[in-house]
């Protein structure tokens, strides 16, 4: 494949662009239409042919617009990205396209919209994955309309002139294996980058074949990427969700989660580094603790500094030891930025040191237009991004729908996403599916049905112990665990992707928990399944006895834990003996 890259210096937006190309007479047929910050595994091709059929079925069809469905809240939802979608039903063209800005609490749809049309669908679940398979009409349109320089410019512009453009414009729903998103800020350069290390956009991963030219990554448990020419120091405590590149070192007691730690870098000792990004040839002295951080390239941090909130540290930064940041912090280092940020009114800057600017932004400056500006410069730490409150709109709106909630009472999603769970693990261990198969179907219902991690994690859990049941050979507690050992040898990896932290623990404890108070032979069986997931590593001590010294009181959890009570004491007698043997 030969790639052409066309280059023109006057082209200041997307309408510039198209202009241009329309000009050059470069696009002849239909093309795919892609920001260059698109991160995706998704299949075009069943995309394309959809396009193609709207063309046949309408002669004016110039855009398919691609999204994938995040309710608010959703992880991957971008901030700058929440829109309103009306579109017909039975032949998913659009009709309405309404951008919704931060203050916007309410909108208006045109009653021409409903007009003849007997299904008209309203959708603000949708994320905009920056795709769109375009026809060769487009360039022109462009060209004829120059107030066109987005494509939201471009996608109004038509709704609203649709019979004197005579051009229409579709919608196409990615199902859920499919992975698209826009890295536009730092909330969503954080989602993307955990999706990848959760392996959402498989196959493009760390540890992918395709990246010949690095050294290759090692996949280890609970989704820690590691390259073999990494050091680590005694007593260094690698979480879960890392990312760690060549020739980096971890000094001895520090502990990571959740981050990614470039290439070349040097971690000191004792040093915490949560929900951070690390890139090329950082020095981070030691102890040091660095939270909901980016740090740059080349920049190096002294004994004792604390990030946090949200800091963004620009390439080659220097601070010195013991300073203190937070709360959505930019630091630039260079006389260049400080001289072309001192020319806003909005950014204040103020010197640490020789290479560190702490720069402030004034709220005071913004309007309602551009109160997102401060947003492009933080936004690491997802409290600000108010995905944790409730929006005044949805306190409008639950007054107002109260009435047609009776009428169309919505689907429990999680006795859904169950159901397909159990569907999955039954077809899969009668077909002998590989389990990372398995993992991706479970990983898309639950994007799918909006589900919890820790909700994902009990009933995983919980569909796991259901198979056996399905079996008629189960009908006593010891035939139980026996088939469930057995269903084991296959769908372990499952199991071990899902109960990985202590979190996860407490999930699977409560599944037995249920399950036990429920099913007959789950509940005689139930002290050699505790047994057998402390052997296989699954469950760990602390967690079993937190779980069987809780404050539940009823019948039920007390006849459960008085049922197992030998194996309790058998791992406080170990644990004693364990301590004994170390004291001597």
């Amino acid at each position: 494949m030969v790639v052409t890259v066309i280059v023109s210096e006057t082209c200041r937006s997307l309408g510039d662009a198209m202009r241009d190309l329309d000009a050059k007479a470069l696009i002849r047929s239909d093309f795919i239409l892609v920001s260059g910050d698109m991160v995706g595994n998704l299949n075009l091709l069943p995309i394309l042919d959809y396009h193609r059929k709207m063309q046949k079925q309408d002669m004016g069809a110039v855009m398919t617009m691609v999204y994938k469905e995040a309710g608010p809240g959703h992880c991957s939802r971008s901030v700058e990205d929440e829109a309103v979608l009306a579109a017909d039903s039975s032949t998913g063209r659009v009709l309405a396209y309404h951008k919704m800005k931060t203050a916007t609490k309410k909108i208006g749809i045109p009653l021409e919209t409903y007009v003849d049309r007997p299904r008209v669908e309203l959708r603000y679940d949708l994320q905009d994955t920056h795709v769109a398979i375009c026809s060769a009409a487009v360039p022109p349109l462009f060209s004829d309309n120059f107030d066109f320089q987005t494509r939201d410019d471009f996608v109004r512009g038509l709704l609203m002139n649709e019979e004197i453009l005579a051009s229409t414009i579709y919608w196409y729903r990615l199902d859920g294996a499919q992975y698209s998103a826009h890295v536009s800020n730092w909330q969503m350069y954080q989602a993307v980058s955990r999706d990848i290390i959760y392996r959402w956009v498989y196959p493009f991963v760390p540890d992918s074949p395709f990246l010949w030219d690095v050294e290759p990554y090692m996949f280890l448990r609970h989704n820690v990427y590691k390259q073999k020419s990494v050091t680590l120091g005694k007593n260094c405590f690698l979480e879960e969700d890392i990312v760690i590149a060549e020739n980096t070192s971890v000094g001895e007691n520090s502990h990571i989660s959740h981050s990614v730690i470039g290439k070349n870098c040097h971690i000191g000792k004792n040093v915490t580094i949560c929900n951070s990004y690390v890139w090329d040839n950082v020095t981070v002295g030691d102890n040091c603790h660095i939270n909901f951080t980016l740090v740059g390239h080349q920049s190096k941090l002294g004994t004792g500094v604390r990030l946090s909130k949200g800091c963004v540290l620009c390439p080659g930064v220097v601070l010195p030891l013991d300073t203190h940041l937070e709360g959505s912090i930019l630091v630039a280092s260079s006389e260049q930025n400080k001289e072309s940020l001192e020319q806003d009114e909005a950014y204040k800057l103020e010197k640490l040191a020789d290479k560190a600017y702490c720069l402030h932004v004034d709220q005071a400056e913004y309007d309602c237009e551009a109160e997102g500006r401060a947003q492009h410069l933080c936004g690491l730490w997802l409290g600000t991004s108010g995905l944790d409150s409730k929006s005044d709109s949805e306190e409008d709106l639950s007054a107002s729908s109260e009435m047609s909630d009776h009428a169309s009472p919505v689907p429990d999603d999680i006795h859904l996403f169950f159901s397909e769970v159990m569907d999955s693990l039954t077809r899969g261990y009668d077909d002998k599916l590989h389990p990372d198969n398995l993992i991706l179907e479970i990983n898309s219902s639950r994007y799918a049905y909006n589900v919890s991690v820790r909700e994902v994690n009990y009933f995983v859990v919980k569909a796991l112990l259901s198979l056996p049941i399905q079996a008629q050979s189960a009908d006593s507690g010891l035939k139980y665990v026996m088939e469930f050992s057995k269903m084991l040898r296959d769908l372990f990896p499952i199991l071990q992707n899902y109960v990985r932290n202590s979190d996860a623990q407490d999930d699977c404890l409560q599944a037995l928990e249920d399950m036990a108070a429920s099913t007959d032979t789950v509940c005689e069986g139930l002290l050699k399944l505790l047994h057998l997931l402390y052997d296989k590593d699954i469950l760990g001590e602390d967690a079993i006895l937190k779980w069987y010294n809780s404050d539940d009181k009823s019948s039920t959890a007390a006849a459960l834990r008085k049922q197992v009570a030998p194996f309790i004491k058998w791992l406080e007698e170990a644990d004693e003996e364990s301590d004994e043997s170390q004291s001597d």
